[in-house]
């Protein structure tokens, strides 16, 4: 590879839905295509970012799906086969020199293998969340069969730690659980942090048009989540705390933005507790910045985290936060300067951290300058890429020294 040309990086993800990781790679490649790289991005399953990216002038690849599981071995060995070659293929058609791979799991360890059997030069593993093992909660059937993939890729991370070029985790917290748990060699692990485009962002809108297409009062002190509806997220707690708030402050209103398997056990604890009134779920909406322009506060009640793509997006509106304090998120939210943390799973203490909030509008507003400053200078969509790109030429320039030695 010539010093003058990009770095042609592919970018290989589970799939194009709505997503806390999808948006950090669709932010990522924006700014990767303007600043020393040529990315490509590969996705299993297509989804409504394909658009996005691809109107940004970026190729996405459609991958053959996974359809077999390991217990159906011949198949299995089949579909991997095929997925590889497919790989393969557009590895030479793009000269790629890097692969960076997204919310793959076992498909990791296959991307892997075109560092030895291809032309690429650095293969690269992304980890977005502290804990990265498939809840067994997902699985109604077969939760033996969870359990034992678990205890699997923990084994095969291990022992493919020492081939993988490195690790890329979204914060310090998901950077100490690869280290406690995978256990790679020192120096493998890099952390960049997720990041938002801040132009995007806190830019005005007709707060009164947008609330009354929501059927929302002008008054109305609103409330937004936005998160899958899955319980690594926590929206029980809030429900439950909107319970004891409701009837001392019968303005306020929760917009749910997003969905997903808990929805219906979702409205019907919302049905039980008589806030239907008060609690709206919005489904999976691509205005995301204009409904966080015409709310008052983030609520994020995650049981545990990576580093929430859609904190830092409320923050880059100038949003004051209540959120858990887990991991990630106590990398972004300042105690008392940006927002307020509380214990997770705990409905009362985040009752009265949103009553705070509501009942002092002036500390909340300081928050949500304090936080707008934070996101543009810690967290912004061009420091992610730049720091990307110094990873990148740090094990490109390596691997070219190996090969002269």
């Amino acid at each position: 590879m010539t010093q003058n040309r990009k770095i042609n990086v592919m970018h290989v993800i589970a799939d194009l839905n709505i997503g806390g990781g999808q948006e950090a790679v669709r932010t990522l490649v924006e700014y990767q295509a303007s600043d020393g790289c040529q990315p490509i991005v590969c996705t299993f399953k297509d989804g409504p970012l394909r658009q996005e990216i691809e109107h940004m002038g970026i190729r996405v690849e459609i991958l053959p799906a996974r359809r077999h599981d390991v217990v159906a071995l011949p198949f299995f060995i089949a579909d991997m086969a095929r997925i590889w070659r497919s790989l393969a293929c557009l590895v030479k058609e793009y000269r790629i020199d890097v692969v960076q791979t997204h919310l793959l799991r076992s498909l990791d360890f296959l991307v892997l293998l075109l560092l030895y059997t291809t032309d690429v030069r650095v293969v690269l593993w992304t980890f977005q969340n502290a804990n990265f093992e498939m809840p067994v909660s997902d699985s109604q059937k077969h939760k033996w069969s969870v359990m034992l993939k678990n205890r699997s890729h923990r084994l095969l991370y291990r022992l493919s730690s020492r081939l993988v070029s490195g690790f890329v985790a979204v914060s310090d917290e998901v950077e100490r659980a690869i280290a406690d748990i995978i256990r790679p060699v020192p120096g493998k692990i890099t952390v960049i942090c997720n990041a938002v485009d801040v132009r995007r962002y806190g830019k005005p809108v007709d707060r009164m048009s947008l609330r009354n297409q929501l059927g929302l009062r002008p008054d109305a002190y609103v409330i937004a989540v936005v998160a899958t509806f899955k319980e690594q997220k926590g929206h029980r707690y809030l429900i439950e705390a909107m319970a004891s708030i409701v009837p001392q402050y019968p303005g306020v209103h929760v917009l749910l933005i997003g969905d997903g398997d808990l929805r219906a056990a979702m409205e019907a604890q919302v049905e039980a507790l008589n806030l239907r009134e008060h609690i709206h779920f919005l489904g999976t909406r691509k205005d995301v910045p204009a409904l966080l322009a015409t709310c008052d506060l983030f609520v994020l009640p995650s049981l545990w985290e990576g580093l929430s793509v859609a904190l830092l997006e409320a923050a880059a509106t100038g949003l004051p936060v209540v959120a858990t304090r887990v991991s990630g998120t106590v990398q972004v939210v300042v105690p008392g300067k940006t927002g307020i943390l509380v214990p997770p799973g705990d409905a009362q203490h985040l009752a009265r951290a949103i009553e705070q909030l509501m009942t002092d509008p002036a500390q909340a507003r300081a928050m949500g300058m304090a936080a707008k400053r934070r996101a543009e200078e810690e967290f912004s969509a061009q420091r992610q890429a730049d720091e990307h790109l110094a990873l990148y030429r740090r094990l490109l320039q390596g691997e070219a020294g190996r090969c002269q030695g």
